[in-house]
Parts: C-alpha cells; structure tokens; sequence
C-alpha cells in the first residue's frame, strides 16, 4: 500500500507517529511524510520520504504566540478549546490543505495518517474518497474543543463539495489511541485501537550520559512553551539534586541561561529514550511526549503547565498519584526545589507512576496496531 502520513510541523506530533510508520515500512508499504518543509530532515533521517506542505514552525511560530498572548485574558481551563480551534482550524489547515490536494493529485495513495492536530488531512482523505486513520498524540482532544474546531472549518469543507462532518471530520475513520486507559475522559465517536506511546528498549547512550551521577533529575520544557526565564527558574531550583540534565530546545542556546551547577547539564537536544531509563524523575512542562515517555518508565513527575493539552495532562497524572503540579502563578525556584525534595522523597509518586507504567506495557504493540491499520484500509 502506498500510506500518507500528515502531520503540523512540531516534533511532539511527528514524533509519535514514526512507530507505526515503521511498523508499516517493515510491512514494505510506501510511507510518505506530508508536513512544514523543516521537517524534511527529521523525516528522512527516520528513513521516509517527505514532500512538503502546509506552515513551517518557523513560519507558524509568530501566529500561534500570537494566539495564546490574546488568550491570555480568559480563564486557563478555557485556553485549550480556542487556541486549538485557532491554531490548528483556522492558521494550519488552509495553509495546508491545498498542498495536500496536490499531492492526492499527483500521485496515487490507499490512505492517509495523520496527526490528531491536523485538520486538513481528514478533509483531503474525504475529498478523494480515501480511507483516513486518525492517530493521537496523547490523551484524546475533548470533544467541546472538537466540536468549536469542526465550526471553524467548515467552510473548507464546503469550499470542496464536501458537507462538513462532526468533529471536523475527526472520527471519520480509524483512531488510534497512545493515551493509557486510566487517561481516557471521553471515549472516541467509531472505531478505534490502543498503540504503545512508547516502548521500553535498550538504548545505547552517549557516554557522558552514562556517566551522569545519579540519582538523575531530567527537565525539559519543549520546543514551544521554552522560555528562557522558566528554564532558568527549572535550574535554579535544581540545586538539591545530585545531577540533573535540562534540554532547552533546538530554539534556545543554553548560553544565553547565564551561569549553571556544576552538577546540571544543558543541551538543546537529548533522545528520550537516552535518558529516560537512567532518571529517578522528571520536571516536564507536561506536553504529551515527554508525559507519556516518563511515565512508560514509572517514572514521577514534577510537572508546570503552559498551555495546549498540558493542564489536561498534569490533571491525569495528579490524578493517578504519579506528579505533583505547580501552576503558572507557583512557579518559582524556591516552589521548584520544595516539589522535588517531595517528589523524590516520597515513595508513593514512584508507585503511582509504576502503576500507569504497567497499563501502558499491557497497550498493543506497533505491530499490532500496523496489522489493525492494514484490516481497517483492506476492508475500506
């Protein structure tokens, strides 16, 4: 089969797609990546082919900052449903949709994949008839936010024929769902499969990351929500720790966090799957990749939400007993310091994180979604 895989141009929606991608190319389908031009070298570096479409980040940087600050005056449990349907309705999908009507044009596919957050794919599939497999990037976006998101773009719907579907089209095919079950609010409107957010494998590691001390502290805060001021507020309130290792982003140079411990490291970039099996927690601003990762390893969480989908997420893991959370207005070096003597303290957070572990170990494999993915596309 020949599969289009579409996705925004962010690492935390490419990222958890490449699973099943793989698992699909070693089942010698054709895997194609349609996503923002930058992205070309993280997708071919994981071995598929691109072709461009849609915004950049670079390019939608500038408007989506722009989204959150004018979100700011409405009460944060608020924040997710506009800047979503904002973001992701009315900047990302009429950026992309006419690039991936070319691309169908073009060339012939049996279906498209795509990430949760990419409204124009859903819409493609359905102006060429395809079968369309929606695939998440954490726990499912709750249906109000569907809802206003399917509003907003309707008249792309209409602008191809097509009468708009629910939910901007979002149930319209097969979903795949890499939140655990515990983390589940709603449950999805058709056919869906569970997929292993991420698999505990050996990892061979840099050797500076081997000898880090332990036990080991790892911060990261993304590639969109990576202030500088709160990253230095994350070291600062790291010095109780024996080592710690703080990512700043690709976007951010750690020079310009001023003076850091000796025992904290900082790097733009580290693979999760480095160093998450050598951290006894983690100090995350709650995006769904660095969540889900810490937690597939029992890891616990020190966790201070931004925006997106992270105040939904440190709800969850607060839930579960695995995180504690501070909000916005709590974050300081001080509050920081105070959550990690606690996190790491007290054995019930490592128990609680243990726990969701253990449901995310027990979620289908990738082979076992591939082969779900191939039944639902064959039966289409």
């Amino acid at each position: 089969m020949r599969l289009l895989f579409s996705c925004v141009p962010l690492e935390g929606h490419f990222r958890p797609l490449v699973p099943l991608a793989q698992a699909l190319a070693a089942a010698r389908h054709e895997v194609t990546f349609a996503t923002g031009a930058d992205r070309e070298e993280y997708v071919l570096a994981s071995g598929f082919a691109h072709v461009a479409a849609g915004l950049s980040e670079q390019e939608a940087r500038g408007p989506a900052a722009m989204q959150r600050r004018e979100l700011e005056s409405i009460p944060i449990e608020s924040r997710r449903r506009h800047g979503f349907s904002r973001i992701f309705g009315l900047m990302h999908a009429p950026a992309k949709l006419p690039a991936l009507i070319d691309v169908l044009r073009s060339r012939p596919f049996d279906a498209i994949v795509y990430d949760s957050a990419d409204l124009a794919a859903p819409l493609a599939a359905a102006a060429y008839g395809l079968p369309s497999v929606n695939h998440s990037f954490g726990a499912m976006i709750p249906l109000s936010t569907l809802e206003l998101a399917g509003e907003l773009v309707e008249p792309l719907w209409r602008e191809q024929g097509l009468e708009p579907e629910p939910y901007a089209g979002f149930f319209r095919g097969l979903y795949v769902d890499i939140a655990p079950p515990s983390f589940a609010w709603e449950e999805p409107q058709g056919k869906s499969i569970g997929l292993v957010p991420f698999e505990r494998k050996p990892a061979e590691a840099p050797r500076w990351v081997e000898a880090l001390e332990q036990p080991l502290v790892y911060a990261t805060l993304g590639t969109i929500f990576n202030e500088p001021a709160l990253l230095r507020s994350v070291i600062d309130g790291l010095d109780d720790v024996a080592a710690a290792l703080v990512t700043t982003g690709r976007n951010v140079d750690p020079a310009s966090l001023g003076r850091v411990p000796a025992h904290v490291r900082v790097e733009r970039f580290v693979p999760q799957a480095d160093v998450l099996p050598r951290c006894a927690a983690v100090v995350t601003h709650g995006g769904s990749g660095t969540t889900l990762g810490a937690l597939a390893h029992g890891l616990p969480l020190l966790l201070v939400p931004r925006g997106a989908d992270q105040f939904d997420n440190a709800a969850r893991c607060e839930r579960s007993g695995a995180a504690i959370v501070l909000r916005p207005e709590e974050v300081a070096a001080e509050t920081i310091r105070a959550a990690l003597r606690r996190l790491l303290g007290d054995p019930s957070f490592r128990v609680g994180a243990e726990k969701v572990a253990a449901e995310i170990a027990a979620m289908p494999s990738p082979a076992a979604a591939r082969a779900a993915v191939e039944a639902y596309i064959a039966a289409r």
